[in-house]
């Protein structure tokens, strides 16, 4: 079944004959004629009763009426979203999840005031995975930390984090890898998160390495598993800002080659929805990445 044919049998149904829809389709009645004949057979269905050189849509045309309106409709919002400079349709963003807590949230305010046509679906999840759902075109854009060097993708540097190393106030005396006990558990994302894979670095420093890992699902419980004195963890500062009322924690600072990361927007090459566009003149800044200190 061609879109073209439905096109034209939608033109029929409308004009109540051929020779009047071929007037408005700019053809001759035979071509259209022809197009509903081909239509009917493909079918095994009669579309229309013909009667004294008059058609009658049938039962079956109904039907298949109200099916070409939606693909006939579906197909012009197919075509408007992908040709129209006007950011509109889904925009599928994923994010890390301190940066969807500490830095999205006046960002889609901002975005969803100015390009309200654009419906934004938000996916949190570690670096890694993110920027594979971006490769897969499961994702059209995401915030990740250290992402990879890959030829398919461009990149646009948007904040500035400094990382901590959160400890729970008996290790308060501790300072560097080397002083931390035996067994050493991290609590952390899970695989692919930039994060862990920095904490882990920081603990090489010194020759050690994780012994346990306790896999959490946000920041939020994360601190609270620290502070029960379960593990040592890394965040950025940005995300301890948005617990002021928790104390009792133990904050050291890595040295800077693993402190400061930045937090990149990242989308294929050869995508080019103007909601990306719009996004990332959002997040695009004169002075730089945004910082947190």
């Amino acid at each position: 079944m061609d879109i073209s044919d439905l096109q034209v049998f939608k033109a029929v149904v409308e004009a109540g004959g051929i020779s009047r829809a071929a007037e408005q389709l700019h053809r001759v009645p035979s071509n259209v004629t022809t197009r509903i004949q081909k239509l009917e057979e493909s079918l095994g269905l009669a579309l229309f009763n013909r009667e004294r050189n008059r058609l009658r849509i049938t039962p079956a045309g109904t039907r298949l009426l109200a099916y070409a309106e939606q693909m006939l409709q579906l197909r012009q919002q197919a075509l408007d979203d992908l040709t129209s400079p006007v950011p509109a349709g889904t925009l599928r963003l994923g994010s890390m999840e301190s940066t969807a807590a500490a830095r999205l949230p006046s960002i889609l305010v901002d975005f969803h005031a100015r390009f309200d046509k654009v419906e934004l679906e938000l996916a949190t999840g570690a670096s890694g995975p993110l920027v594979d759902r971006v490769l897969q075109g499961k994702l059209d854009v995401a915030l990740v930390a250290d992402p990879v060097d890959d030829h398919r993708l461009l990149r646009l540097p948007c904040f500035e984090e400094q990382l901590v190393v959160v400890k729970p106030a008996s290790l308060a005396h501790t300072r560097g890898p080397g002083q931390l006990p035996e067994p050493l558990t991290v609590v952390g994302f899970t695989q692919g998160c930039s994060y862990r894979d920095r904490i882990e670095r920081w603990l090489a420093t010194a020759h050690r390495r994780c012994d346990r890992l306790i896999e959490i699902p946000s920041h939020h419980t994360m601190l609270a598993c620290v502070l029960a004195g379960m593990g040592v963890a890394m965040v950025p500062k940005s995300v301890l800002a948005l617990h002021p009322t928790i104390t009792g924690l133990s904050l050291e600072d890595p040295d800077t080659e693993i402190a400061e990361a930045t937090t990149y927007l990242v989308w294929r090459r050869d995508s080019a929805l103007p909601a990306i566009t719009a996004l990332r003149d959002i997040l695009a800044k004169p002075t730089g990445a945004q910082t947190s200190r």
